[in-house]
C-alpha cells in the first residue's frame, strides 16, 4: 500500500513538473488562470464614484474644461506653455496632421499648429497658425517657440506676435551676405561682437540659398540686440566652437510634472493576472513575464478641493528579474509605479492665473481646470 502511494504521488509530482514546464515554455495561463479563480478584494466605497479624467465635468467648485484632445501617435509632444508676462500665457497644441509622400521612399508628416494667448482668466485673447514638418525639406521650413518668439530658423524669418500682437514676418539680419569677410574679421567678428552680446547661438547650413557657393554655406543663427541675425560663410573654428556653447534655447515649456505633493495615488485595484512570454536575447533565455491589469484611483489636491478621477490599463509588474525562477516575485513597489504614473500628467500655473491646466500625456488631452466665480 505504501509502495502504491509513493509510486503514485512521485507520478503526481511528474505530471505537476510536467504541467509547470509546458506553461512556462508556452505561456498557457494555467497558473493565472488559478489566480484568477480566486475571490478578488472588493473595491472600497470611497473609490465607487471616481470616474475616468475625461468623463470628470466639475469638482467642487471647479470647472474641468477639455481645451484639446489628439489621438494620434506621441501625443505627449503636441502640447506647450510658454509665460509672455504677469497677465498672459500663450499655449501652443498640434491640432492637426497629414501624411506626405513626395516620393521615392520619403513620406512622413506635417503639423498644424495653433498658438493661443489667454488672459488670466484663461480667456483665448488671439491665435496664430503655422506648419511644421517631419521633413527637414518642406517649403514651409521648421518653427519653433524661442525666446518668447516664433522663429523658422531655415527660413530665416521670426514673428514677436507673443509679447506685441505683431504677426509680421520679420527676416533675419544678414552678416557678411557678400562673403567678403576674411577667416581673421570673422573670427573678431564672433569672439569680440556675437559671444558677449548673444543669447542663443547655433549653427546653420545654407542649403536653401543658391546664391552662395557650396562651400561658403556653413552659418551660425544668433540672436543679440532684441534681433535674430545670420552670419554666412564661417570657418570651421567657429563651427566648433559653437557646438560646445551653452547658448541655445532648448526648452522653454512651462509644462512640468504635477508636484508630488499635489498628485496622491489613493488606491491600486487588482483586476486580473496576465502573463506573456519575452523572447530569448544573447544574454537572457525566454522567461514568462507576470503582471497586474489594474486601476488607480488619484486625487489631485488644489487648495481646499481635490480633483478625483481613476486612470485604467495600470499595468503592475509581478516578476522580478533578478530572481532565478520565474515564480519568486518580490511586493509590489508603489513608489515606482507612482512615479512612472506620475511622469504621464504635465502640470501648469502661476499665482496670477485663475485657472491650471493639465496634460494627460499619454491620451493627448488638455484640460482647463477653472475655479468657478
Amino acid at each position: 500500500m505504501r509502495q502504491k502511494l509513493t509510486k503514485y504521488s512521485l507520478a503526481a509530482i511528474t505530471i505537476l513538473f510536467l504541467v509547470y514546464k509546458v506553461n512556462l515554455e508556452f505561456a498557457l495561463g494555467i497558473d493565472t488562470f488559478f489566480v484568477n479563480s480566486l475571490p478578488s478584494k472588493k473595491l472600497p466605497a470611497e473609490f465607487l464614484n471616481y470616474k475616468n479624467l475625461s468623463q470628470v465635468k466639475n469638482f467642487s467648485n471647479h470647472d474641468v474644461i477639455l481645451f484639446n484632445k489628439n489621438s494620434w501617435d506621441y501625443p505627449s509632444s503636441s502640447c506647450l506653455v510658454l509665460e509672455v508676462s504677469k497677465e498672459q500665457i500663450i499655449v501652443k497644441i498640434i491640432d492637426k496632421k497629414e501624411p506626405y509622400d513626395h516620393g521615392g521612399g520619403n513620406t512622413g508628416q506635417n503639423f498644424f499648429n495653433t498658438v493661443f494667448k489667454m488672459d488670466t482668466s484663461g480667456n483665448i485673447l488671439d491665435t496664430l497658425n503655422f506648419k511644421t514638418s517631419t521633413s527637414n525639406e518642406s517649403d514651409f521650413g521648421d518653427t519653433f517657440l524661442l525666446n518668447k518668439q516664433i522663429v523658422n530658423k531655415d527660413l530665416l524669418f521670426y514673428q514677436t506676435w507673443p509679447t506685441d500682437g505683431n504677426k509680421a514676418k520679420k527676416n533675419f539680419i544678414p552678416v557678411n551676405k557678400d562673403l567678403t569677410w576674411n577667416q581673421e574679421k570673422l573670427l573678431k567678428y564672433y569672439r569680440e561682437t556675437i559671444l558677449p552680446n548673444c543669447v542663443y547661438l547655433d549653427n546653420f547650413y545654407a542649403w536653401r540659398d543658391s546664391s552662395i557657393p557650396a562651400d561658403k554655406k556653413s552659418s551660425v543663427l544668433y540672436f543679440a540686440y532684441n534681433d535674430w541675425y545670420v552670419m554666412y560663410g564661417i570657418p570651421n573654428e567657429i563651427f566648433k566652437d559653437v557646438l560646445n556653447q551653452k547658448k541655445k534655447i532648448i526648452n522653454e515649456n512651462l509644462l512640468n510634472k504635477i508636484p508630488s505633493e499635489r498628485i496622491v495615488f489613493k488606491h491600486f485595484q487588482k483586476l486580473d493576472y496576465n502573463s506573456n512570454v519575452m523572447g530569448r536575447t544573447q544574454s537572457n533565455d525566454t522567461y514568462t513575464y507576470y503582471y497586474w491589469n489594474a486601476v488607480a484611483y488619484i486625487n489631485i489636491l488644489f487648495k481646499k478641493d481635490t480633483l478625483k478621477f481613476k486612470k485604467e490599463d495600470v499595468f503592475i509588474s509581478d516578476y522580478d528579474t533578478n530572481k532565478k525562477s520565474i515564480y519568486s516575485t518580490v511586493k509590489d513597489t508603489p513608489k515606482e509605479l507612482e512615479k512612472s504614473l506620475r511622469l504621464g500628467y504635465a502640470f501648469y500655473t502661476n499665482p496670477f492665473l485663475k485657472f491650471t491646466l493639465i496634460h494627460d500625456k499619454e491620451k493627448g488631452r488638455l484640460y482647463l481646470i477653472k475655479k468657478i466665480e
